[in-house]
């Protein structure tokens, strides 16, 4: 390909990005190294989120283009869960519940009301009082940071770090400045946070990223689908079947990959940092996504339930919890974590707390609500996470597995035991019962085929529901009262109109 087609709409960020990159070489000097491979002390933790992930688009997962040969390199000599479940299907909610070990319903992170729609009402913030990985690890002795690109991160979880800041950057450039603080806090524990949010829309990859996905004929703008597509492309979301739309979803899917493969290699080059610091045998690398992305894959549902208050279908996320938006990898490799085990039972990103605090050796992570431990009411429901750091043991693991908290829509729910999901109203009217070792794809709905066995989820469902501890009730405020920096930083992403 000649040019580069999100030149113009990327031109700002980029240009923060030098402007980062030359920063740091002018205070340099001013800050000298202070790597410290052989200090005392429990190991350092780099976690990387990645934003708008889905599972099947990483390598090692699956993926049917090499989107991430750095992360499948380093994930083969760690731990690769391959079956884990999202707590809620947009990012708030999400990485509350994987920094937190919680449901959305105990964490408070996450929009509520009847029918549920973000462009209208912002999120509430993650409740006071609710102990964080970051908060935890201070407590044992971390230095602690955050570099994020997605400003929900600052709705309460950015906060509970020693220093965090919001950069809206490309990968590379947002990698950069975590390597400086590392360089400078490298004598003594640290926990490093980075989220890199470059699949999420507008995606805007570079040329070097973009070409290995592109198909071989393509007669359409490509930079009309940094987003879902504008004038005269077809919305993605709101476009019938037809080859025009075919060929754009193509084009947006390419887009996409590429992304994902310029976060890659921005992965490759923290490693890479930790090795020459003679660090990476001093710190665990732990690699998530929040949730996925879907791209039409089941706009027929999205047609026929018609519950989405955008009216659109079968795109982006927030909006249903099929396994497009609910499975994402998660990853780890470094010291004490076991290599080359793929842990195949089903989990939930809840678990990622307790079970980063197991292998760092610490204190167990504390799994309580605000307030005392409201989870504890009720420990028969699965809303906090557990510790997967030993081995599973070969035996079924019939664990419940949950997930809530749209941002688009009715307040839906996913039960999922084994390998047989619901996904339903909370209210109690199901909507569809898939076999996901058959029927990954959740095409085939077996209400009917499997009455008894859907009768139990929706016993689960009205246990939950009777609870009380679930993501429900009215909540949210008004865009207007938020901060104008952070509306114009979400309405960037798309979040607000």
């Amino acid at each position: 390909m000649s040019g580069d087609p999100f030149a113009t709409l990327a031109r700002s960020q980029r240009l923060r990005g030098h402007l980062v990159r030359l920063r740091q070489t002018l205070l340099r000097p001013l800050y000298r190294d202070r790597i410290r491979p052989e200090r005392p002390g429990p190991p350092n933790l780099l976690l990387v989120g990645i934003d708008t992930l889905r599972a099947d688009h990483v390598g090692c997962y699956g993926a049917a283009v090499p989107t991430t040969p750095h992360l499948d390199r380093l994930a083969g000599g760690g731990t690769i869960f391959t079956d884990v479940t999202a707590p809620a299907p947009w990012t708030l909610p999400s990485f509350a519940g994987a920094l937190t070990g919680l449901m959305p319903g105990l964490h408070g992170a996450y929009l509520g009301a009847t029918v549920r729609n973000m462009d209208r009402q912002p999120p509430r913030h993650l409740e006071p009082g609710v102990v964080t990985l970051a908060s935890h690890l201070r407590g044992c002795g971390y230095r602690t940071a955050a570099f994020y690109s997605n400003q929900f991160f600052a709705f309460g979880l950015a906060e509970t770090f020693d220093h965090h800041a919001y950069h809206n950057l490309a990968a590379e450039d947002l990698a950069a400045i975590a390597r400086d603080w590392m360089r400078r806090h490298g004598d003594q524990p640290f926990f490093c946070f980075v989220l890199f949010n470059d699949p999420h829309e507008p995606t805007t990859p570079r040329p070097r990223d973009l070409a290995p996905f592109l198909p071989a004929s393509r007669d359409q703008d490509i930079a009309r689908l940094a987003r879902w597509g504008e004038p005269p492309l077809p919305h993605l979301g709101q476009a019938e079947d037809s080859p025009e739309l075919a060929a754009a979803l193509t084009l947006k899917l390419a887009v996409y990959a590429a992304t994902v493969h310029e976060v890659d290699r921005a992965l490759g080059g923290l490693q890479d940092q930790l090795e020459t610091w003679d660090l990476a045998r001093r710190t665990v690398v732990s690699v998530f996504a929040d949730h996925g992305e879907e791209f039409r894959e089941h706009a027929a549902e999205a047609r026929h339930w018609n519950h989405d208050p955008r009216e659109l279908a079968g795109i982006g996320h927030g909006h249903t919890h099929f396994q497009e938006l609910l499975h994402v990898p998660w990853l780890t490799w470094g010291p004490g974590i076991p290599a080359t085990r793929r842990d195949t039972r089903p989990v939930s990103l809840c678990d990622l707390a307790p079970t980063l605090a197991d292998w760092l050796g610490v204190a167990p992570m504390p799994l309580g609500a605000a307030g005392g431990g409201a989870a504890a009411i009720r420990p028969d429901l699965p809303l906090q996470g557990r510790s997967l750091a030993e081995a599973p043991d070969g035996e079924p693991d019939a664990r419940l597995i949950l997930a809530e908290a749209l941002a688009y829509g009715p307040d839906l729910v996913a039960l999922r035991r084994e390998n047989l999901k619901l996904i339903a109203r909370r209210d109690g009217q199901p909507l569809g019962l898939y076999d996901l070792q058959a029927d990954p794809g959740e095409k085939v709905d077996l209400q009917h085929e499997r009455p008894e066995e859907l009768a139990a989820l929706m016993a689960e469902l009205a246990r939950w529901r009777d609870s009380g501890l679930g993501a429900t009730g009215d909540r949210g405020g008004d865009w207007q009262d938020l901060d104008d920096t952070v509306r114009q930083r979400l309405r960037d992403l798309g979040y607000s109109e």
